[in-house]
């Protein structure tokens, strides 16, 4: 089975996975880079500094990473600006990126969404700083505009094509464990005519998105797997049903997910046309300026499974992504 995720950020997931006798690969197909206006951003973290914020409202392990680097590059760390304001966290392994970082979490919703922070959080009048991907939906913004707020949303981050260029990548942390092992868009095709029908794990709506740019010319048959409702969300709009979609976004519910969906039809990939719910010829990645790790395999493995591969390629990746966001259901 293939997660979506550089390897380096996708070991508690293959644990989860391998601790179910699968064999499991990771294909990184996007990265986050600084966003197009830091300016933005600083502002907003002089106001935070400032107590001109009744609430920080944080989405993303990656939105944690970009203000945290913004912020040292220019003045002070995240721990520094947020002090004094009361913070929720969308998500358990983001609330603990925040407390890595020196920032205290006032507020982690057990529904780990949109709809769970606007429950949790209630009515109210006064301002939120709400950091968010240049990809992420309107959909909370919105619902805390309706119940009151003064929302004030900043671009924290991009969500760009792997690789992202060197120069804005943003860095992060690690996840500790040993890696699974590094595919390229190639080997999957390679699986795919040696008759895998691989599980494929969908960690956000992005993915979903450049694995149809990047995979269109097919044939291939997957199982597809949603991180979250948003993804599966994407997948539909696809044409892609989703075989199953993890209850929250742990290791163990995904581990859940991809059993439920070996048990599923298979989405097919037909070749040389778009897929199903796409409006016109797939397109390209968009380019990059860094090469491509050179540790990936530059051919599929010659043989494997009809449900997941059993051996990995030649070579790994030997070391890791200076971005590694958490887990989550995250444009």
């Amino acid at each position: 089975m293939i997660v979506l995720r550089h390897p380096a950020r996708a070991v508690r997931i293959a644990d989860a996975l391998r601790a179910a006798a699968l064999s499991v690969f990771a294909l990184p197909l996007t990265e986050t880079e600084l966003p197009g206006d830091v300016d933005a951003v600083l502002k907003g973290l002089t106001a935070l500094a400032r107590g001109e914020y009744r609430w920080l409202v944080v989405t993303s392990g990656n939105t944690v990473q970009a203000l945290d680097a913004i912020g040292r590059a220019h003045t002070a760390g995240l721990a520094a600006a947020a002090g004094g304001t009361r913070v929720a966290a969308v998500g358990s392994a983001t609330a603990r990126l925040l407390e890595d970082a020196g920032v205290a979490v006032d507020l982690v919703p057990g529904d780990a969404t949109s709809a769970g922070l606007l429950r949790a959080i209630g009515r109210g009048h006064e301002r939120i700083l709400l950091p968010q991907a240049d990809l992420a939906p309107d959909d909370l913004r919105a619902g805390l505009t309706g119940l009151g707020w003064r929302v004030e949303r900043i671009e924290a981050y991009r969500t760009v094509p792997y690789p992202a260029h060197q120069s804005r990548r943003v860095p992060g942390v690690v996840e500790d464990g040993v890696p699974p092992p590094l595919l390229v868009p190639v080997d999957v095709v390679g699986l795919a005519t040696a008759g895998v029908q691989p599980a494929v794990v969908f960690t956000a709506p992005s993915t979903v998105q450049q694995f149809r740019e990047r995979l269109a010319a097919g044939p291939l048959a997957f199982h597809p797997v949603a991180i979250g409702p948003t993804t599966a969300a994407a997948l539909r709009g696809q044409g892609w049903e989703p075989g199953a979609t993890a209850t929250g976004p742990t290791p163990s519910a995904i581990r859940a997910a991809v059993l439920e969906a070996f048990g599923t039809e298979p989405v097919t990939l037909p070749s040389g046309r778009p897929v199903s719910g796409s409006t016109g010829p797939p397109a390209g990645p968009a380019p990059a300026p860094p090469p491509e790790p050179t540790s990936a395999p530059t051919s599929a493995p010659t043989s494997a499974p009809t449900s997941a591969p059993t051996s990995a390629p030649t070579s790994a990746p030997t070391s890791a992504p200076t971005s590694a966001p958490p887990i989550g259901d995250q444009p």
